[in-house]
């Protein structure tokens, strides 16, 4: 059945104000194509005008345009008749029903698509949700009815994630009442029960009493209204009205078939990637806008995802319309923060299996028009890349690369961008160091690698902005010497090593502390160490901070002692707010740490030495005496000043977005200029992704 998922990291992160349908984006011209789904939606006379705006608006919005929305009403004077002259999608029909299941069942007669979609009054929808929910139903022909995670917003707010399980749904009604569902199946088993019965569940029971197989969505693309008013919204088999519950339940196989994006599905040597020909136009005009698909693993809180979410925001500013697609599972946690500015986002491992990935993307560069794919970190992306190219030939494909990792398949994703540089058009690097071991060290025989430094905001990491945390860090370090260490709590970043460097510099003197800013797999083990050695006085573990600059404030020093970086985004930070940097001397650290902000040290470890926490006392010195040096010698506002104008000078976001629009801009009115002849070997471009697909299918569904 695969984990159980939890949603309170998910709820720390969740931001439920941005609730679909507010406005009315524009941005989907109404497409007159015939539709693939039929939405069916019931109004009543007295129901809230706003809250039907604003679903209207949640459908109008929505990234696949070939829909029809089917609304059954007693209210002839509808709100909705006003746009339903305008969008001939809106097909209101006027009817006197006893009861809600009545109207859907006439609402499903009149539908013209074999896929409805069951869309309850007050309700939204995430602006992918039809189109995620067409494809994996076309893609899963074996599924009868899908749903996915579910926001309760309104009067209560949550997120609801609750594995599918038959033996559960058979006590208690797990699947919302909003679901994509076989028009056949449903005409077939609808009964006209009455509102009393709960019809809906009594639906899925029936469903799965034939054995018909239920999917379920790892995404939230479902927004349920609560109000005060409701009823009990999830109904327990205690709440039975009548004996039919009890028959079907009876008849309901506990091992019945379950599709849900929570679990992992292999890929088969016969699963060849296909192209998608829906026979529609692209749902984008054909303009001079500027269309990039940015390829990621995923969004959460890292570098690699500040700078991905940070070029985003530049290229939005400078009239971009981008699309996102993600290829490795994770919770909701900068997913929002990106979708703010993107034209949609689509996280693949929540809607299709893998053997379905290519062919999506491929339908999305078609049909919205993409003039530029930008891949970064996603190892899937690089796999995919021979056979996207060979599909469109024209279209420049680039990549971004932050660091080398030795440990990660014998170097990481440099290596994996070496082993197709004939398909991309540039790769861009951060520093020049990962340009030069690409190029030396890895043998990449193309010259097409570039440096462009990430820089930072250097107007939102500006240490004279007055922040509401100031006042409470600054007691709590009156009369101290404060070392930073904001960083993933991971054991290649050494956390551990930090400690014991502290330890080191208490024997000599004891107004330091060091205050620790992040998250990651090791907090549990650095808050054991603490307490273990009777450190609590000496180290706070402030756990993962959505806003780090009160911290830089109150610092002295930030202390990077990692085994492995490209160039941190904590040392363009730092600097921009003043604090200079003790740092090891890993990756392009020393292109922008030099005597004037900070002091390189170099590792005594390899990376591949992370867990082993017997560190040499004399690298524990080194850092202790660089520390001490910089408490000691460094005049806090002089030092400010200096790191700070550093940034200000080279380092800045605008400089990197400026930069990388320039090439984007450059490729796209050009075009790709990778000889053609290269993309022409498709068979070997399947065999490529599909080796690939197999094996790590199979790796995942081990770990699972």
């Amino acid at each position: 059945m695969g984990r159980k998922l939890k949603t309170l990291n998910e709820m720390k992160y969740f931001d439920f104000s941005l609730q679909p349908g507010k406005e009315d984006s524009k941005r989907m011209s109404i497409n007159s194509s015939d539709p693939f789904i039929s939405i069916i939606t019931i109004y009543n006379k007295e129901d809230n005008e706003d809250y039907m705006i604003q679903t209207l608006n949640s459908l109008r919005n929505q990234t696949f345009p070939f829909w029809e929305w089917i609304v059954v009403t007693n209210n002839k004077d509808i709100i909705l008749n006003e746009y339903a002259k305008k969008d001939k999608r809106i097909k209101i029909f006027i009817k006197e029903y006893n009861s809600i299941s009545e109207a859907k069942l006439y609402a499903a007669n009149l539908a013209n698509c074999d896929l409805l979609f069951i869309l309850n009054k007050n309700n939204l929808l995430d602006k992918t949700m039809l189109e995620c929910g067409f494809f994996t139903m076309m893609f899963n022909k074996e599924a009868v009815f899908a749903y996915s995670r579910t926001v309760e917003f309104g009067s209560k707010e949550q997120l609801y994630n609750t594995n599918l399980s038959i033996t559960e749904e058979k006590k208690k009604n797990i699947i919302p009442s909003d679901i994509f569902v076989r028009k056949d199946k449903f005409l077939e088993d609808y009964l006209k029960l009455g509102n009393d019965t709960y019809e809906d569940w009594y639906l899925w029971l029936n469903f799965l009493s034939k054995g018909y197989v239920p999917l379920k969505m790892g995404f939230y693309g479902f927004w349920q209204r609560y109000l005060k008013e409701n009823k009990k919204m999830r109904i327990s088999i205690d709440d039975k009205t009548s004996e039919k519950f009890s028959k079907v339940v009876e008849k309901i196989n506990p091992k019945t078939e379950i599709i849900q994006f929570d679990d992992s599905y292999e890929v088969d040597y016969k699963n060849v990637p296909e192209k998608i020909d829906l026979k529609r136009k692209p749902i984008v005009p054909d303009n001079d806008v500027k269309r990039v698909l940015f390829i990621l693993p995923w969004s959460v809180i890292g570098g690699a995802d500040i700078f991905n979410l940070n070029l985003i925001k530049g290229l939005k500013q400078r009239n971009y319309e981008i699309s996102v697609i993600t290829t490795q599972k994770c919770d909701y946690a900068l997913r929002q923060g990106v979708e703010q500015y993107v034209e949609e986002y689509f996280d693949l491992t929540t809607f299709l299996k893998r053997k379905d990935w290519a062919s999506f993307i491929e339908y999305i560069i078609r049909s919205r028009r993409v003039k530029l794919v930008f891949l970064s970190n996603s190892y899937y992306g690089y796999y995919a890349l021979p056979w996207l190219k060979c599909h469109f030939k024209d279209i420049p494909f680039v990549d971004y690369i932050h660091a080398e990792n030795w440990t990660l398949r014998n170097g990481g994703f440099p290596k994996d961008s070496n082993a197709v540089a004939n398909y991309l058009d540039a790769t861009y690097t951060c520093t020049a160091h990962l340009r030069d071991v690409m190029y030396k060290t890895m043998k990449r025989s193309i010259k097409n690698v570039k440096p462009i430094y990430i820089g930072t905001d250097a107007s939102f990491y500006d240490p004279d902005i007055p922040l509401e945390k100031d006042k409470e860090l600054q007691n709590m370090y009156k009369g101290k010497k404060v070392i930073l260490f904001p960083s993933r709590i991971v054991h290649y970043k050494r956390p551990l090593f930090a400690i014991k460097v502290l330890q080191n510099i208490l024997k000599i003197r004891k107004d330091v502390r060091l205050a620790m800013a992040g998250d990651g797999a090791a907090f549990e083990d650095v808050k054991k160490y603490i307490s273990d050695n009777n450190l609590g006085e000496y180290v706070t573990c402030f756990g993962m901070q959505q806003d780090v600059r009160p911290f830089y404030k109150v610092a002295d020093v930030t202390l990077i002692c990692s085994l492995r970086e490209g160039l941190t985004l904590t040392t363009y930070e730092s600097l921009s707010m003043g604090v200079p940097i003790v740092s090891s001397d890993v990756g392009g650290q020393a292109e922008l740490i030099g005597q004037d902000c900070g002091i390189l040290i170099k590792p005594y470890q390899t990376p591949d030495q992370q867990f082993d926490f017997n560190y040499s006392q004399e690298e524990i010195e080194e850092y202790t005496k660089a520390i001490l040096y910089i408490l000691d010698n460094y005049k806090k506002e002089d030092i400010k000043d200096t790191c700070r104008n550093k940034i200000l000078e080279n380092f800045t976001i605008d400089k990197m977005v400026s930069n990388l629009d320039k090439e984007f801009t450059k490729l796209i009115e050009s075009g790709s200029k990778i000889n053609k002849d290269v993309c022409k070997n498709i068979g070997l471009a399947e065999r490529y992704l599909l080796v690939h697909s197999v094996l790590e299918s199979k790796d995942e569904k081990r770990k699972s």
